[in-house]
């Protein structure tokens, strides 16, 4: 009894051995190399047939928290490197767009046309991946290498280099073969054993029991991301945001109106360090390598209206010493200054859209909204400001202003007067006691030529007296 028992167990045990053995063939088989990134959001699987053909079957898979995941192919570094990448379809989420690129350089990799493949069953979204399955038929075991001694693959080879990269963790799509991508946030290198996976013309199999085999890791890298585009955008916010329209209000403050320049100087230090920041960085990717985008351009003219600036402030500052008057190159600096403003923010707002962060060009946009908030604020301020306060006149006639702009004729020499102010006592309607209108002729004698009743012409005149007529009572009493 006991033996029988022995030997049941024994005959369950070899049982599950075989089934475990079985899965494990079915999930790795024979004949194909597979390579599983560390944390398993990337697999890579390859077999060359040997058919005597240049074809090659691959399956690539990558999660779905990854912007675009892909494995180069001939090279151990991205120069004279194939790349199959992988990213999710916009249109058409349970699908995938596949983009083979050519790398020259360290820097975003171009894509390559030329690659011909077919498409196999298996490819699109599920399970939290992106898999494409796929044979191709021309290219893919030689491609140009671009002046570098790669641009192919040795299916002889028991350690052929190879290189992988994943996006960052966040959501991307596109339906464009050549859609513009970010810089990597992890990558590394390894080898694969192209002799294991010479075999029948079959696509290899890859499943989330997938293991890595035929394959070795050489080395990993991760958190990479671009610090020059980052520093770019730091020291370019923070001196059109904050700087700038600080040195704005400064020079508004009387004691504080000194600070002006230094502020501005040191404002247009960073912008021209986050202009080199930003030239290095624009080498990196495919869509800024021309220097020929609406960022790009704007950012070399708000560059040259600085330097105008700057020119104009001096300029101004060195008239003003001497003649203490407002001067054209005031007039310069000031809406030069409103126009740097104005195009520094909004090139910020673009320049995040270039860079492919949305939500901090969202960003910008709001801190741009409640700039523009507070300079209203202050305009209309400073105009309540300007505006003339109410004076205070002698007792009885508070409230008036007595402006010689607000001073009216007396009323009996305006026929059309009839406002009636309540502060202050009334002027009387009715002309002063004893007032008669002036006659045509009042009593004045008319005047003669001096030349013609002094003997002496103008040499006496100068002794004479003055014959004015007689004297004469004024009006009030007669």
């Amino acid at each position: 009894m006991l033996f029988r028992n022995l030997w049941r167990a024994a005959l369950t045990a070899a049982a599950t051995i075989a089934a475990s053995a079985l899965a494990d063939d079915a999930a790795n088989p024979t004949g194909q190399s597979t390579f599983i990134s560390p944390d398993g959001t990337l697999a890579f699987a390859f077999t060359v047939p040997d058919n005597g053909n240049t074809d090659i079957y691959f399956s690539l898979r990558v999660s779905t928290d990854r912007s675009w995941g892909a494995v180069g192919l001939g090279s151990d570094d991205m120069p004279g490197a194939l790349f199959l990448i992988l990213y999710r379809s916009k249109n058409n989420h349970d699908n995938v767009t596949f983009s083979p690129r050519l790398a020259y350089g360290n820097y975003e990799p171009k894509y390559y046309p030329d690659l011909k493949f077919e498409v196999l069953d298996g490819t699109g979204v599920q399970d939290g991946f992106m898999t494409f399955n796929a044979v191709c038929h021309e290219h893919c075991r030689s491609w140009p290498s671009g002046g570098t001694s790669k641009g192919y693959i040795d299916v002889s080879s028991p350690n052929q280099q190879a290189i992988y990269a994943l996006g960052g963790k966040e959501s991307f799509s596109d339906d464009e073969v050549d859609a513009n991508l970010k810089m990597h946030s992890e990558h590394g290198t390894f080898t694969i054993d192209m002799k294991r996976t010479q075999g029948r013309a079959d696509l290899p199999v890859l499943t989330k029991d997938s293991v890595s085999e035929g394959t070795t890791l050489n080395s990993r890298s991760t958190g990479n991301f671009d610090w020059k585009a980052a520093a770019h955008a730091a020291f370019m916010v923070f001196s059109f945001m904050l700087l700038i329209p600080t040195g704005a209000i400064l020079i508004r403050i009387e004691k504080l109106a000194k600070f002006h320049k230094f502020n501005q100087t040191f404002a247009l230090c960073l912008v021209l360090a986050g202009f080199a920041f930003g030239i290095l960085t624009s080498f990196n990717y495919q869509r800024s390598r021309g220097f020929h985008s609406l960022h790009q351009v704007l950012g070399f003219l708000v560059i040259l209206l600085m330097f105008v600036q700057l020119a104009a402030g001096v300029l101004h500052h060195l008239k003003w010493r001497k003649t203490k008057q407002p001067t054209t190159f005031g007039k310069i600096h000031l809406w030069n200054g409103r126009i740097v403003m104005i195009l520094g923010a909004a090139n910020g707002y673009i320049g995040f859209g270039f860079a492919l962060d949305r939500k901090y060009a969202l960003i910008v946009l709001g801190i741009v909204f409640v700039l523009v908030m507070c300079a209203l604020g202050y305009i209309i301020w400073g105009a309540k400001r300007q505006m003339p306060r109410r004076q205070q006149g002698p007792s009885g006639f508070e409230g008036l202003n007595h402006s010689y702009q607000q001073q009216h004729p007396e009323p009996w020499r305006s026929t059309s007067y009839s406002a009636t102010v309540t502060a202050a006592p009334a002027y009387p309607h009715d002309p002063p006691p004893g007032y008669e209108a002036p006659s045509a002729q009042i009593g004045l004698q008319n005047a003669t030529s001096w030349k013609g009743n002094t003997p002496g012409g103008r040499d006496s005149y100068e002794d004479e007296p003055l014959n004015l007529g007689s004297s004469q009572k004024p009006r009030e009493f007669t």
